[in-house]
Formats: structure tokens, sequence, C-alpha cells
């Protein structure tokens, strides 16, 4: 069984090794002749797997060519994988003149003889032209993102096979790429024969067709080009609207346009963008879409699937670039819309309260309505303004200056439907008169007919400069001291008692002879009764 496998494994390798011989041989055939090559002896040549380049090389320096290389021969040659050994041996071939392929024929006739010249000086010996710098890229398409500097590398050699060591290369159009460098980029070889072109590529995304040339920018054989892509970097930034109205349900759809960047602001095209609800309870309305070639992605949203407001996330790679508000229809809440900030402020009679009472508009979904027109109306009180527009967070703030009633004060607003109350408080101001009344008649500064040793009551209250009412009992000091004081004044009325509450005084008295007496009352105001005691009844 062994045997049987070994003797299956050798009639295996029998065709690759009779392959092998063969190519050998032809190579050595065509290196013992004297035809050179043309274009397609090179092609098959570097077509073959089984030959390698040094072998090929080697052979067109010996043999050369028979056809002068075209600039369409250079780039199949390119395409095919030529090295630069091989590439610097063609251009060795190109720069003498070309042998012609022969075919054996019989030798011509030989030439009538002729009279011999005269004998001519002896030319001199013609100089062969200098090798020729020939290179060739490693990477024919080099691609890098915005703000990189691109790694250009290549091989390098002399026509005649040698080394280009310390050879100068300039990469012919790199100063031409915007925030690149400011002239043309250069590279040196070093001993292995290699050359590195450092390729600063700016902030902007662009495709850039760039050659190399000689120190002097003289074009080398096969004028060698190299294709620079700057593509767009990691999305970074999404530029979408802060903002989607969803409006009111239904089965019609929503558009919703997106736009990608990188961190320096290019568009970033093929990249899958991803749109999805903050909360599960929005609805079914996930979403992912590649980028056009521009950047931009059109999200289009089923109305039906939306089953509440809220907020749509956007995102890339993972990561949450960008948020956007779904809100309802502006339909005004009548139970979220109303007076936020100042309702129930105290103050005095026509003061100007020292807050502004803040109105605020939101709709059925809870979010503020803007440039909502809300109208304003004020009972004892006035107002500025009395109409306006809701900002941004939809509120309005109103200035008061309360009315001269004391008591309450009202503010209505009106939104479309909605109608809302604020209440104030207006507070009396400090007493500018005092008042006397008997049986409810006011009597302070008139005549009053009492009977003797009877007691009667006289009412005291106090107004402010606006009429208002206003508590005496602190104007005329502590009541004791007064009942003292007035007693020790006046013969004929003894005042008896003092009983105060919040709107007026009672004030009791009693006449203790006869005749003709002016009560008076004063602690920061006065006031006065001129009482008359006559005989009591009997």
């Amino acid at each position: 069984m062994v045997a049987a496998r070994r003797a299956l494994r050798l009639r295996s390798r029998v065709p690759a090794l009779v392959c092998v011989l063969a190519l050998a041989g032809a190579i050595r055939a065509a290196a013992q002749g004297s035809e050179p090559l043309r274009k397609s002896d090179v092609i098959r040549l570097l077509s073959n797997p089984l030959i390698g380049a040094g072998e090929v090389a080697d052979l067109i320096r010996r043999t050369c060519l028979a056809f002068r290389p075209t600039e369409r021969d250079w780039a199949d040659l390119r395409e095919l994988g030529a090295s630069a050994d091989v590439l610097s041996s063609v251009g060795a071939c190109a720069a003498r003149e070309p042998r012609r392929a022969t075919l054996a024929s019989s030798a011509p006739p030989p030439p009538t003889p002729r009279a011999a010249p005269p004998p001519a000086a002896a030319a001199p010996p013609a100089s062969s032209p200098p090798p020729m710098v020939v290179a060739a890229l490693l990477a024919p398409r080099v691609v890098v993102g915005p703000g990189a500097v691109a790694l250009v590398e290549l091989q390098v050699k002399k026509s005649d096979g040698t080394d280009a060591r310390g050879d100068k290369l300039v990469l012919r159009g790199s100063s031409g790429i915007p925030g690149g460098a400011a002239r043309d980029v250069e590279a040196v070889a070093d001993d292995s024969g290699f050359a590195s072109f450092h390729v600063p590529v700016g902030r902007q995304t662009g495709r850039y067709r760039l050659e190399v040339v000689g120190a002097a920018g003289g074009a080398l054989p096969g004028r060698p080009g190299l294709e620079l892509v700057v593509r767009a970097g990691l999305p970074a930034r999404i530029e979408a609207p802060s903002q989607l109205e969803l409006g009111p349900p239904g089965d019609g759809a929503l558009a919703l346009p997106v736009a990608v960047k990188d961190s320096f602001g290019n568009p970033v095209p093929g990249e899958a963008i991803e749109l999805r609800p903050a909360k599960v309870a929005m609805g079914p309305v996930a979403d992912t879409r590649t980028t056009d070639s521009l950047g931009r992605v059109l999200f289009v949203i089923r109305r039906a699937a939306v089953r509440e407001p809220g907020q749509l996330q956007v995102r890339a790679r993972g990561a949450t670039l960008a948020s956007v508000n779904a809100t309802g229809p502006d339909i005004i809440s009548s139970v979220a819309t109303g007076f936020i900030a100042g309702d129930g402020q105290r103050g005095l009679a026509r003061s100007r309260l020292p807050e502004p009472i803040v109105f605020q508009a939101r709709g059925i979904a809870g979010d503020p309505l803007p440039n909502r027109r809300v109208s304003f109306r004020a009972v004892n009180a006035e107002i500025t303004p009395d109409s306006a527009v809701t900002d941004s967070a939809g509120q309005i703030r109103l200035d008061v200056t309360l009315g001269s009633k004391a008591g309450t004060a009202v503010v209505t607003a009106l939104v479309d439907s909605v109608e809302r109350q604020a209440t104030l408080h207006v507070d009396a101001r400090v007493p500018a008169e005092l008042i006397l009344e008997r049986d409810g008649s006011r009597v302070d500064g008139g005549h009053i007919v009492v009977e003797l040793g009877v007691p009667f009551t006289l009412t005291l209250k106090a107004r402010d400069g606006y009429g208002n009412p206003s508590p005496a009992a602190d104007l005329l000091g502590p009541l004791r001291e007064m009942v003292r004081q007035f007693n020790a004044r006046s013969r004929l009325v003894k005042l008896l008692g003092v009983q105060p509450d919040s709107s007026a005084t009672t004030l009791t008295f009693k006449a203790t002879g006869l005749g003709s007496a002016e009560v008076t009352l004063y602690g920061d105001l006065r006031t006065s009764v001129t009482v008359e005691v006559v005989p009591a009844r009997r």
C-alpha cells in the first residue's frame, strides 16, 4: 500500500517537472540565440509563475528587445507585475537602437565591386548614453484618511541593473493637494534600492493623480503614476433636525433627512446609519440606511408606527451622535397650560409687584408651545403687555401694578379656547384719616346728643388714601394708656372701654355731667365730635 501511494505521488509530479524542464530549456535556448525578445515573448515570460523576475531581467539584458516600448507597453508591463529589475533592463534596451528579428534566408549576391574611395580620417568611437533611473511603485493606489501622511514606497534601479543609491526622485503634483506640502515631495533611494515619499494629504477628501519624476523634473521610463485617494474618516458628527413634528395620527409618512460627517467636516459615504427610538413605547420606528456619495441619508417614518411623542436616536457604529425630538401636534393642553409663577402675590394698593407673573402654554404631549398669541385682561390691576407671543419655552412674563381697591386682583389669560386666571391680593395702605360713626352714621366733625349717666358707643374707623379700611387700633397707642389720658382730659364724658377688631374699634363712653364738650381722639391722626349731655329720660 505504501509503495502504491509513493508511485501515485511520483506520477502526479511528472507533468510539473516536465513543464519546469521545458521552460528552463526555452530560457537557455533564448539566451544562446541572438534573436531579441518581442513584446509577446516578454509578456509570456512575466505571465509564467515558474520563471523568476531575476531570470527575466537577465534574459532581457543579454538579448535585448526587438521593439521600442511605448507608454502603453510600460503600463502593460507594470500590470503584469514587472519588478524594478525587469523595468530597468527594459529601459536599458530602450536606450539603445532596438535590434530587429531576422528570418533565415539565402545570402544575397555580393555587390558589384567599385573603385575604392580615398581613405578618410578614423571616426571617434561612439559613447554609450548614461544609464537611466527606473522606478516601480510597490502599490499603484494608496488610500488614507484626512489629516494623515501617506506613505508611498517604490523600488529604484538603474537601467543597466546597478543600484540607484542616492538618486533623488520627485512626486509631481503632490504640492497641489489642498492643505498638503508647499512644494512637490522628494525622496532619495536608500542602500537597498528603495525610496519612500511621505505625503501630507490635508483635511479634505479627494482623489489625486501623481507621477514619479527625476530630480530635474524629467519623466522616467514608463512614467510611473500613483493614484492617491483621501477617504473620509469615521463618523463623528451628524446633522439632523432637532425636532420632528409628528402631526395628527394617520397613515401618512414623515421624512427625516440626516447628513453624516467626519471630524474634519467631510461627508462620510457608504456608512450604515441607524435610527431608533429612545423608548420602546414610541413604537416600531427603528430603521437602518446607508449614506450616499454625499454622506446623506433619508429616513421615512410611517406616522401610524409612532404611538407617542418621544426622542429618536441617530446612531453610527454603535454610538449615538444625534437626537431628534419627535413632538405631537400643537394642540394646546387645558391642563398643562396656565400661570406657573407669581400667582398669589400680595402687595399694597397701587404698588407694582416685585416679581412678574409667568404664563406658559403647553401642548397635549406636555411640550412647550412657542409662537402662540396670548391675550390678557385684568380686574383691579394694570398689566404689561396685554397681548404677546410665547417664547421658545412657551412662556410670557407680565409686569403687574395692583389697583386701588383693597381685596383681590384677577389677571386672565386667553389662548385658543383655553382661559386661565391668576389671583393677587391687594392690601390697604397706611391710614390717611379717622372716622367716627354712631349707629352706622358718620358723626366725626359733627354734633351728637347723649343722656346723662347712660353709656353710649362710637365706632372708630381708619381709611387709607384710596378709601380702603385699615386697622385703627395701632394708631391710638396702647389702649389702656389711651383710656387713662382721655379720662384725665375730659370732665363731662368718660371713656369706659376700647374694643378693637380687624376693621374698626368700638369705644364705650358715659356722660358724667350736663353740658357740651368736644370728644377728641388723636394719635398719629386726629378726629373729634361735639357731645351735648342732656338729662336722662325718666
